[in-house]
């Protein structure tokens, strides 16, 4: 049984290949496709990634795209913000998620914000 992780278009190798490939072949596939996934009975356990790669994830992460990410909270704020305007008016979960609330059903998660 795999994992539902979205990985599209990387390669994937069990963790068994790198004692069988040997380390070096592993890292050609890396350098050539630019990240590998180690799985261990078919479960994604680990992506390598080389390391100029690796440098360009922290560097997003710290804070270098801080123009980016502000735009994207600040999406997320209006979202919530007319959300929550719509529950604090009157208008119901109901109607601020799309569908109407029944007793006895589930409930239907709206969109994610």
């Amino acid at each position: 049984m795999t994992l539902p992780l979205d990985l599209p278009g990387l390669d994937k190798a069990p963790a068994s290949s790198v004692k069988t490939r040997g380390w070096p072949s592993l890292m050609r596939t890396v350098r050539e496709k630019q990240a590998l996934v180690i799985t261990n009975h078919n479960h994604p356990e680990a992506v390598i990634v080389d390391i100029k790669t690796y440098q360009e994830l922290l560097a997003r992460a710290s804070g270098s795209d801080s123009e980016e990410r502000s735009d994207v909270l600040s999406r997320l704020r209006s979202e919530f913000d007319q959300a929550l305007a719509g529950l604090q008016q009157g208008e119901g979960l109901g109607k601020v998620v799309g569908k109407p609330i029944r007793r006895g059903h589930k409930v239907a998660l709206g969109r994610p914000l």
